[in-house]
């Protein structure tokens, strides 16, 4: 039986009622800065969002749900994994931690591939077996919104989950309009793994030219440590990354930019950068990535028609793996080259609501290849997958306060594979209607049914040769063998999201903002792509020459159908004097035929809290997170214990006097120490951790 957890509404007027009567001087800082430090997934009134219908809507008048992270949060928790970035918010994790290089995404149980990344408008595809998919130092963030449910209608393959939608800073954002240069100089160190990190960023807006150069280093110097005292072996590792924009604004009604970003990862994990270390399963890695991405912009208010954003962008991660136990060397590449081509056409206005039909293209070709020794690696087959889409959506206020999106994708992709097994040419049509009606200011209504697929990747369909090897007993071992499965069918979903938000202004007649968000959401997948490792397939044979005895085994995927729900639930008081929030995910899923489902978060619950002093000069949080235990698992995988972890920040921000523009921050993270694990991961995370940085920004305005 489940416990019940009372919360006593009478505490949050109390702790909001203190924060507005302390002594504190008038802010002088901005609208943007005013906001709490920490994700939340709900918004002010006026704060706009474009992942849902990529085009500017009002996030409170949105018909879906997001989340949307601010600079300040990653600066506040000093992030170094994503995990830390993404662990408050409802229905969202990261899993296959604490190696960064490992870290994947998770949404509502759909996890890795079934997520849609983009950086900057460009696809991040990349994903190796028992890999990590964010491969971009925090730091460079300008902004990042999630897009909980089916968001394939917009983004095509790869959102069932949703999609992680990723900004990262500009000249002219950080000069916020001015003309004039700027440089950022910052550093820090974290205790746990004696990690230290280097930071600078200079940037600048002259005329109708900006620019920005950013370079980072981060070194983790020792293995982490998890909450037991006990070493995470092979958690060492260092990354170096770089990022070059410059944009031309030849009037105020166009915009070029040209970007190149890059990330090195280096480091001694095992093969499978999920698991345990070993003495036979270390690789000294290097993982590279590179992304070069030219965009342009044309918006013409004379031209209602005109509103138009294109991308084009190469993306391509190298990963060089050479085994310590024997010397093998493994060599991946994986290329992403994409167009990307949005255009909305603006109708006006009814009853306040937008008329806005935007129609979008999109081609792009994902090429993978991998060597082992020099030789072809059918662990890693040479392949390749071409894609072009369009979609059309169509934004209607109805009157009455009620708003209506129909949309409409469709996606066809060819495969083509090195190794002579035939070539696939299919096709998915994902379609989208959302409904929303506001009755009064205060409080929004929406309704969601979405479609959304997955075509599997080029490694689930054409992966051969051994898998793994492992020993049985003196003189007997296991070799497990890939069967490719080039006939494995798209995952597909159908999904329906019921939610509502209150907002509240002025509450008690105290400046206080309350918002409230309520959501349900159902998802019917089928042939979800289910990787099956049968240890040992049949009866032994003798190898005479080696003298051992040799068990057959064999890894291969198939297609399932399963069903997921869950609700989310989001509330918090706010003030610029501080904030509190409360934030909850249920989820439930499980195979049709009644058997479990091994990737579905457990239930959790974030309760945090801000307080700003001193005219925000100082600024405390904190973040209590509950985790319930996931043992509902398919037989033979890991359960995963409930845990709960306490994290404090402290943020001084001297605003006049010689360390006038300095920041100091401090976080501590497990500040108990308390040893846990995030499921469905093998290993635990680490233990306390105690960070300290100072950065310093100046701006020489012209």
């Amino acid at each position: 039986m489940r416990k019940k957890t009372r919360i006593h509404s009478s505490l949050a007027p109390a702790v909001l009622l203190a924060l507005t009567t302390a002594p504190l001087a008038a802010s002088t800082e901005s609208e943007t800065d005013m906001s709490s430090p920490t994700a939340s997934g709900l918004f002010r009134l006026d704060t706009l969002v474009v992942s849902a219908t990529r085009t500017e809507r009002a996030a409170f008048t949105t018909p879906a749900s997001i989340s949307r992270v601010e600079p300040e949060q990653i600066r506040a928790q000093q992030s170094a994994s994503y995990q830390e970035i993404f662990e408050a918010i409802p229905g969202v994790g990261v899993i296959g931690g604490p190696r960064r290089i490992a870290e994947e995404p998770t949404i509502r149980g759909f996890a890795d591939e079934q997520v849609a990344i983009r950086i900057d408008g460009a696809r991040q595809n990349y994903n190796k077996a028992h890999g990590g998919r964010f491969l971009l130092d925090p730091t460079l963030i300008e902004s990042i919104e999630v897009l909980r449910g089916a968001g394939s209608a917009l983004y095509g393959s790869g959102a069932l989950g949703g999609a992680f939608v990723i900004e990262t800073a500009t000249g002219r954002s950080r000069m916020a309009g001015l003309e004039g240069t700027g440089l950022r100089l910052g550093g820090g160190h974290d205790r746990n793994g004696d990690q230290r990190d280097a930071r600078l960023m200079a940037y600048g807006l002259q005329g109708r030219f900006d620019w920005l150069a950013a370079l980072t280093r981060r070194e983790a110097h020792e293995d982490l440590v998890d909450g037991d005292g006990d070493a995470l072996l092979a958690t060492r590792d260092r990354i170096d990354s770089g990022l070059f924009k410059i944009g031309f604004e030849p009037d105020a009604l166009r915009r070029i930019e040209l970007s190149h970003e890059r990330f090195d990862n280096e480091g001694l994990n095992p093969t499978n950068a999920n698991a345990q270390a070993t003495a036979s399963n270390l690789v000294d890695r290097h993982t590279e990535r590179r992304q070069t991405r030219l965009s342009y912009e044309h918006e013409d208010p004379t031209l209602r028609w005109l509103d138009l954003r294109a991308t084009a962008y190469r993306n391509e991660v190298e990963a060089i793996e050479s085994r310590l136990d024997d010397g093998r060397v493994d060599f991946t590449d994986f290329t992403t080259e994409g167009l990307d081509l949005v255009n909305t056409t603006h109708l006006g206005e009814r009853a306040g609501e937008p008329l806005r039909l935007t129609l979008g293209a999109e081609a792009y070709r994902d090429r993978q290849s991998g060597r082992r020794d020099g030789l072809d690696r059918p662990q890693f087959p040479d392949a390749d997958v071409e894609y072009q889409a369009a979609f059309a959506q169509f934004e209607l206020g109805l009157g009455a306060g009620v708003s209506l999106i129909p949309g409409l994708r469709h996606d066809r992709f060819r495969y083509h594979s090195e190794q002579g097994l035939s070539s696939r040419d299919e096709s998915r049509t994902t379609p989208r209607l959302a409904l929303g009606w506001r009755p009064d200011e205060s409080i929004y209504l929406w309704a969601e049914a979405a479609e959304a697929f997955r075509a599997p990747s080029l490694t689930e369909l054409y992966a051969d040769g051994v898998h793994f090897i492992a020993p049985l007993a003196p003189g007997q071992v296991v070799i497990n063998e890939f069967r490719p499965t080039p006939d494995l069918k798209p995952e597909h979903s159908r999904q329906l999201q019921l939610g509502a938000r209150w907002a509240r202004e002025n509450l008690w007649n105290r400046d206080i903002e309350l918002l409230l968000e309520v959501t349900a959401h159902r998802s019917r997948v089928d042939d979800y792509v289910d990787q099956v490792v049968v240890f040992i397939s049949g009866e032994p044979s003798f190898d005479p020459i080696t003298q051992t005895l040799i068990f057959p085994g064999f890894t291969t995927n198939r297609n399932v159908d399963a069903r997921i729900q869950g609700g989310e639930l989001s509330a918090e008081l706010r003030h610029d004097r501080g904030y509190l929030r409360l934030n909850l995910t249920q989820l439930d899923g499980e195979r049709r035929n009644g058997e479990a489902l091994a990737s579905l978060q457990p239930d959790r619950a974030v309760l945090s809290m801000g307080l700003n002093l001193f005219d925000r000069q100082l600024r405390l949080g904190g973040e209590l997170l509950l985790s319930r235990a996931r043992t509902d698992v398919p037989e033979g995988a890991l359960a995963t214990p409930g845990y709960g972890k306490t994290d404090l920040h402290l943020a001084w921000l001297p605003a006049a006097g010689a360390l006038e523009g300095f920041e100091f921050r401090l976080a501590l993270d497990n500040v108990f120490d308390k040893a846990y694990r995030i499921h469905p991961n093998g290993i635990d995370q680490p233990g306390r951790s105690v960070r300290l940085s100072i950065a310093r920004e100046f701006q020489w305005l012209n």
